[in-house]
């Protein structure tokens, strides 16, 4: 799942080759673009992304947010939420590992992970890393 994911993020990375515009509204539109071509995209048999936005921050870098739905039965649901850390350090390590990312990682760009029940449409979790968390 998440060699898919940064898989994604290496098709947008790839997108980035604009000079002239302020990074922060390239981000923007490229997510906007990507989401218009892409979204909602089945990333395996239980995960599919809905939509990747990226939000401004007059006093920051600026926020890249994926929202995410899963399809889970009753039993695959309370696994997950009892894995929820190793699903956050997981995530996390994408980050630092990804060098899709390394243009977001240079400007400070904060990551955020949210993800929804397919059938209740309630939010499972929801993790936000800093430049501080994938330093």
């Amino acid at each position: 799942m998440y060699a898919r994911i940064t898989i994604i993020l290496l098709v947008m990375l790839l997108a980035f080759t604009s000079c002239q515009e302020k990074k922060a509204d390239f981000f923007e539109r490229d997510a906007r673009e990507y989401t218009e071509k892409n979204c909602p995209q089945v990333l395996d048999e239980y995960t599919m992304l809905d939509s990747v936005v990226y939000v401004k921050e007059q006093d920051g870098a600026g926020e890249l947010v994926q929202y995410y739905t899963l399809n889970l039965s009753v039993e695959a649901r309370n696994e997950l939420m009892k894995q929820l850390g190793e699903l956050a350090e997981m995530n996390l390590t994408t980050i630092r590992n990804s060098i899709v990312l390394s243009k977001y990682k240079e400007e400070g760009v904060s990551f955020t992970y949210i993800y929804h029940d397919a059938t209740t449409g309630e939010k499972i979790v929801e993790y936000h890393f800093t430049k501080k968390d994938y330093e």
